[in-house]
């Protein structure tokens, strides 16, 4: 108990008892013969330090308060909601985060750097898209951005036309009283629907779509493991599995308890001080009541350990109360994995237990691709009044589901063509035995008789030797891009985020490398380190497939640590000989990832681009988020495709085997 809060019981008992003194005794007022100002003097001090008390324990407790919501904020929740799948990014989501800081305040700012940036930024892709589909030069490019001529769209010409900062109409002016989207904003929607529409052919539309918004204000998913290393407890150790928190019902009775206490002393009224002596009496049962002690066992079962895909798992969880004493209220947060998705039923549940007995819930969760281990049951106790909860993690045994990432037919690696027409071999610099002629040279003592050039021999008198090419295995490196950046949830209604897609894609294709005997390793650039060297082999095969599978650099959650993508790069080219291919699988969602495939081409090696877009969708007419990140997108792989990398761009809707045919 701090200071004011020891301040705070003294003086509301002593009132407490002064009152009940006053009103069961009223003659003890008699004993005091004071009068005048030496009589009300003490009794006015003593009821404003009650106020005054009362007024700072207030304002204690509101930034208390504001501290609490801004570490919910940053914790998201105040319990674990393991039910659902992690929401992912949208695709739209970035625009919608570059309009939403666009502010009206940001006219009064002398260089308003947020406008300023995105006029510079929109005006380059401008420059890219009417090169493009115009046929002007340079100059009338830059002159009809200027004048607005380069559309009939007056909103999107007055966004390169106008000021960062227009002025604004009357009707602007009382417009802007009820709509918070500034003038600028809105004219950056329609030019970047202007330029998506001009660029892909299609129909763009100038709204922001509700998902994008959504994903930039949605709160995480929170696992019973962040809740409970992401949360302070008020007494516990770091190594412990159990703690002891308060719940906050009785914040503002001590408060009360004071304002009633000095407004009776104040007012001489004695039945005020029965109101303090309720504060008091809650608010010390809230410092001294205890806990019953937790005697839970938790148990799990789960109906199949091994699903396929999209199959259906049953978990059965069962609570017994192994002590002495009942339980009022208990709570079980049951510890789902990340990526695994709740789909009938639900993980808590909430029940009462007397000594000896059992409860049971059920819920059933989806299968997908991956090693899912079960964090520990949150099982929190409350006392009857509910003033004080005791959080405890129970492992009471380990739960893993795995379920196999599911194979794609691949006719083709989509690599590079250095190659011949068989994936992985390559016309070999080494000169020996082969099949292929190379060259001819004088004959060296101990060279093969049937190498010798007999025909030469017989036409000449000289021994010349024949060489061949030697056939050779070029080895292959995936690279998946599985940056923080790369979890972006598909336009099309879906909460896998495309990065699925991509180690899908990786396993399939190296297990139809792996068929032709070609070395393939695997390796993920990201914040998560993750390495697995070329090789051939079933026993290679089978590491392959659980480090897709089972690495972290592979999961379901989002890597949350800043990631510097050069220093991995320099990694691979420390590690693998240049005469190895690389094919980066990646979604190409921002500029990091396409100057990570320019860095492994200037580094020498054979580069080649496989892109899962996270923008395809079947709606015809697609947001003008979704449409701008298309853009951005298309862009990169336009200037890949100039660098003379090969790059496949891959609709995940589409069968993977016919895009590599295809391309």
């Amino acid at each position: 108990m701090n200071r004011t809060n020891r301040i705070v019981l003294v003086v509301g008992l002593v009132s407490s008892l002064t009152g009940l003194c006053l009103v069961a005794l009223p003659s003890v007022a008699s004993l005091v013969s004071l009068s005048g100002v030496a009589r009300t003097a003490p009794i006015a001090l003593v009821g404003m330090l009650s106020l005054l008390l009362a007024a700072r324990y207030v304002a204690g407790e509101a930034s208390a308060s504001k501290a609490r919501r801004d570490e919910q904020q940053t914790r998201s929740t105040e319990f674990p909601t393991p039910k659902h799948r992690p929401r992912y990014e949208h695709p739209g989501a970035a625009f919608a985060r570059r309009l939403e800081s666009i502010e009206w305040t940001d006219r009064r700012e002398e260089d308003p750097n947020e406008r300023l940036e995105l006029r510079a930024e929109l005006r380059e892709v401008a420059r890219t898209v009417l090169a493009r589909t115009e046929q002007w030069s340079r100059t009338d490019i830059e002159t009809r951005l200027d004048d607005g001529t380069w559309t009939e769209n007056p909103q999107a010409a007055a966004f390169f036309a106008d000021d960062v900062v227009p002025s604004l109409s009357l009707w602007d002016r009382v417009r802007s009283l009820w709509r918070s989207e500034p003038v600028f904003a809105r004219r950056a929607r329609y030019a970047v629907s202007e330029l998506a529409s001009r660029f892909d052919g299609d129909d763009v539309s100038s709204d922001v779509s509700a998902a994008a918004r959504t994903s930039v204000e949605d709160d995480p998913t929170v696992t019973t493991r962040s809740f409970w290393d992401g949360r302070e407890g008020s007494e516990h150790r770091e190594d412990s599995e159990t703690r002891e928190v308060s719940t906050g019902r009785t914040r503002g009775v001590a408060a009360a308890a004071l304002g009633a206490a000095g407004l009776g002393i104040v007012t001489l009224r004695p039945a005020l001080f029965l109101l303090t002596l309720f504060g008091i009496t809650v608010y010390g049962y809230a410092r001294a009541v205890s806990l019953p002690t937790q005697t839970v066992s938790v148990t799990r079962t789960v109906s199949e350990t091994a699903p396929d895909p999209g199959q259906e798992i049953e978990i059965t969880v069962s609570i017994l109360n192994t002590g002495d004493e009942t339980l009022a209220d208990i709570r079980v947060v049951d510890g789902v994995p990340t990526g695994l998705a709740v789909s009938e039923g639900s993980p808590t549940f909430t029940t009462a237990l007397r000594p000896g007995k059992e409860a049971t819930f059920s819920y059933t969760v989806e299968a997908v691709a991956g090693v899912h281990a079960y964090d520990p049951a949150l099982v929190v106790t409350r006392d009857v009044a509910g003033v004080k909860k005791r959080e405890t993690l129970h492992q009471s045994s380990e739960t893993t589901i795995t379920c196999q990432l599911q194979e794609h037919p691949v006719s083709g690696g989509g690599l590079q063509r250095k190659t011949t027409v068989l994936p992985g071999q390559v016309r070999s610099r080494t000169k020996g035995a082969g099949v292929e002629f190379h060259s001819v040279r004088e004959y060296r003592h101990g060279d093969p008789l049937s190498r010798i050039d007999w025909n030469r021999k017989a036409k000449t008198g000289e021994f010349t030797t024949v060489d061949f090419r030697e056939p050779h295995l070029e080895t292959i490196l995936l690279v998946v891009d599985v940056r923080a950046e790369a979890y972006l949830e598909p336009a099309t209604d879906c909460t896998k985020p495309v990065v699925r897609q991509s180690v899908t894609a990786a396993y399939s294709i190296a297990s139809r490398l792996l068929a032709d005997s070609t070395p393939v390793g695997v390796t993920a650039l990201s914040p998560r380190s993750c390495w697995l060297s070329p090789g051939t082999g079933d026993v290679h095969r089978r590491r392959l497939r659980e480090l897709l599978l089972g690495e972290s650099a592979f999961s379901w959650d989002t890597p949350d640590s800043e990631f510097d993508a050069s220093t991995r790069l320099r990694e691979i080219n420390q590690r693998v000989p240049l005469d190895t291919q690389i094919l980066f699988i990646s979604p190409l969602c921002d500029d990091e990832a396409r100057e990570a495939a320019r860095r492994l081409d200037a580094y020498g090696y054979a580069v080649s681009v496989l892109s899962p877009d996270p923008t395809a969708s079947p709606v015809s007419t697609r947001t003008c988020g979704v449409g701008y990140a298309s853009l951005r997108r298309q862009l990169r792989l336009k200037e890949l495709r100039n660098a003379g990398l090969d790059v496949t761009d891959w609709d995940p809707s589409e069968p993977l085997s016919g895009v590599i045919s295809r391309e």
